[in-house]
């Protein structure tokens, strides 16, 4: 089981820092692998609701600093009315600290990609207007977590 805090730096044009909390169970393959589902909550603009496969790949064999990469890919879903989700992407390099048998520290940076569309509408007393627009939030983020 992962636990993860993340919070980002928007690219582009956004001016919304994400955060984020997610979790994770992995069952471990390869004694330097591991793969499984997680879900958690997301912030941009809206609350976003992810859903994923994880893998995590250490680099060495585990030691007392163990670097890592991971990735988790999947799906956000919106619980908000005229927002759907999209596709979420999440790769990261990372250390991994141990401190006892199977718990440890995990510090990260990486990448986020969460997609989603919404209904805008504009009125006025002449005319109403509305679209969907599609939106991509891109961010650089640091992580912490835990593993136990």
């Amino acid at each position: 089981m992962q636990a993860h805090l993340t919070a980002g730096i928007p690219l582009a044009d956004s001016d919304i820092k994400p955060l984020a909390f997610l979790t994770s169970a992995e069952y471990q393959l390869h004694p330097r692998f591991s793969a499984g589902i997680g879900a958690g909550l997301s912030k941009y603009e809206h609350l976003m609701l992810p859903v994923f496969a994880s893998c995590h790949w250490r680099i060495s064999q585990p030691h007392r600093f163990t670097p890592f990469i991971a990735c988790n890919i999947g799906h956000a879903f919106a619980p908000k009315k005229h927002v759907s989700g999209g596709f979420y992407l999440s790769p990261s390099v990372g250390v991994s600290y141990k401190l006892k048998e199977h718990h440890n520290l995990l510090l990260a940076i990486g990448y986020e990609l969460q997609e989603y569309s919404q209904l805008v509408t504009y009125e006025n007393t002449t005319f109403l207007a509305q679209y969907v627009e599609n939106v991509s939030n891109h961010a650089i983020n640091a992580s912490f977590g835990f593993t136990f």
